[in-house]
């Protein structure tokens, strides 16, 4: 595993990349709060043949987290530089959550640019509004995300001792040990982290996510789109019908995993890998 720093416009972003060279790029994207680690059990499938990147937000992992722009004009041009950065004209796009949300919006900025796009739980359903996920309004959400507490910790050892503490017995399982494996980590205080992202990062990402607006996003996309929407999740119902919209625009596969949850890739990477690859094949044929 390759690990470098690419430049987009005035700050830096880590990225990893391993695989096949000559191969057809295939870009991850992790979800929000979380760092492009969370992929690891998804690169034995595609190494032999796909040039793999890995690639953490703006705000996360090892990339630089400036006190601004979060925007997604923004978001999407830091991939668009990573992929110039690796003289990459096209690549394929796998996100999950807010990967997945921003590599929709990248599909139709720069539909020249992209192959193929998988969305894992993601870029079906807007925030809020009419049918959205939250029925309140944009300054509700981001004062609520603005007044969030921030708990902080000495090691990570200890924030995971807390992580578990609050989760009732029953509800600490594989999936949740495995999203804290991988969470993005910030300097809070002197000597003190937190797994939370700080407001000034989150306050921001926030409106982005909200002023995103699906239906608007796939009319400008023209490659082929794997929906992977999880079934224990709220509102399957409006995801499927949002989904119907992306098909009047372009080819669009959609796969249900029995028991898949949000962040699947967590718990049923195989599973999700499989649907990727077969879809990858369908539409190369």
């Amino acid at each position: 595993m390759i690990s470098r720093k690419v430049k987009a416009d005035e700050i830096e972003i880590q990225i990893y990349e391993c695989g096949n060279k000559t191969g057809e790029a295939i870009l991850f994207l992790h979800p929000q709060g979380s760092s492009s680690k969370i992929w690891e059990k998804a690169l034995p499938a595609f190494i032999e043949d796909y040039h793999i990147i890995l690639m953490d937000l703006r705000g996360h992992g090892g990339s630089d987290k400036p006190a601004y722009g979060y925007d997604i004009q923004s978001q999407c041009r830091d991939i668009k530089c990573v992929l110039e950065e690796l003289g990459k004209q096209k690549a394929h796009l796998v996100g999950s959550s807010l990967g997945g949300d921003i590599a929709t919006a990248f599909a139709s900025i720069y539909p020249e640019n992209i192959i193929s796009l998988t969305n894992i739980d993601s870029g079906m359903i807007n925030y809020i509004g009419q049918d959205g996920e939250r029925h309140q309004t944009i300054e509700e959400v981001l004062e609520e995300f603005k007044n969030r507490q921030i708990n902080s910790f000495s090691s990570k050892a200890e924030l995971l001792e807390y992580a578990e503490s609050v989760f009732p017995k029953e509800m600490w399982d594989f999936y949740f040990e495995e999203w804290f494996k991988f969470v993005s980590l910030y300097e809070v205080a002197e000597d003190r982290i937190s797994y939370q992202i700080p407001p000034y990062i989150n306050v921001q990402i926030m409106e982005m996510v909200c002023n995103l607006q699906y239906k608007e996003l796939y009319k400008n996309i023209t490659c082929p789109i794997l929906f992977l929407p999880a079934e224990k999740e709220d509102h399957l119902a409006i995801k499927l019908k949002n989904i119907d919209e992306a098909k009047k625009q372009t080819f669009v596969k959609t796969s249900i995993i029995p028991g898949s949850k949000h962040l699947m890739i967590l718990d049923q990477s195989e599973e999700v890998c499989q649907n990727i690859l077969d879809f990858l094949l369908e539409t190369k044929n």
